[in-house]
């Protein structure tokens, strides 16, 4: 796959010589769902689609959606850009290859890792999780797309999003139908939560960063709270939301952002 056809979007360009904040968005969505954020002035800030997901690549070998590959694919996006040390933000599926990539390219200065985690350190938990990605991936292929996207906003981890204003609530879903039925089962299948490498054991070498939760996502608090435990670099905040702080709670998840970058 070449590179160049990742596609990726500046959300704010300001100058060459400001650093760079790449956004990394979750499973079924895309660059979009950053487009409503307020940006430190002083940073330029980049939205890529990952692959499978908006306009980036979708009908590809199975091993394209590998996590090293996507790490590598990403690494030369960078390169392409010429753009030499960088910042990562990653929501949710965004976060998981955020760390990945964290953990395996030095010119990643920090990361900004919202719901996010670090892998299943259980070998049987993994497992079931890699069988149960699998079987949503199949469906995801042999169903209408609605019918996921329906199941999918009704799950208890999105339960807070119901409160968001109807505009808003729309908005994400027309994203999520927006996408290729192939693009999510390959991601689900090849660089899914089941898929994804344990990263714990090399969690404690990561680069500084802020792990950013919702007060309403017990979930993902504990995990935030253990992998601070086990590197202290991270920093932890938990702001007023659910799984996806960005959407229901984007002026107070910017000026954390920004306060963040900015210190």
């Amino acid at each position: 796959m070449p590179t160049s056809a990742l596609h990726s979007e500046w959300l704010q360009w300001q100058d060459e010589t400001f650093p760079t904040l790449v956004c990394l968005h979750g499973f079924t969505g895309t660059l979009n769902t950053f487009q409503n954020l307020t940006w430190p002035h002083n940073w330029n800030v980049l939205g890529v689609d990952l692959i499978g997901h908006g306009q980036s690549p979708i009908y590809v070998h199975p091993d394209e959606y590998r996590m090293p590959r996507v790490i590598q694919n990403l690494k030369k996006l960078m390169l392409d850009l010429r753009i030499a040390k960088y910042t990562l933000l990653g929501y949710s599926m965004g976060g998981r290859v955020a760390l990945a990539w964290a953990l395996n390219d030095p010119k990643v200065v920090r990361v900004i890792l919202e719901s996010s985690r670090p892998g299943i350190a259980d070998d049987r938990v993994r497992q079931e999780r890699q069988v149960k990605d699998n079987q949503l991936a199949r469906r995801i292929l042999t169903q209408p797309l609605v019918n996921f996207v329906n199941d999918w906003e009704n799950l208890p981890l999105f339960a807070t999003q119901r409160k968001l204003p109807a505009i808003v609530q729309d908005r994400v879903r027309q994203e999520r139908l927006s996408q290729v039925p192939y693009g999510l089962a390959m991601s689900l299948m090849m660089m899914g939560t089941g898929q994804q490498t344990n990263y714990w054991p090399q969690l404690s070498q990561i680069c500084p960063g802020l792990l950013i939760t919702g007060d309403a996502d017990n979930k993902f608090q504990r995990i935030a709270m253990a992998m601070q435990t086990v590197a202290p670099q991270l920093q932890h905040q938990e702001l007023s939301g659910g799984h996806c702080v960005h959407l229901e709670n984007p002026l107070l998840f910017s000026q954390t952002v920004i306060n963040y970058l900015n210190h």
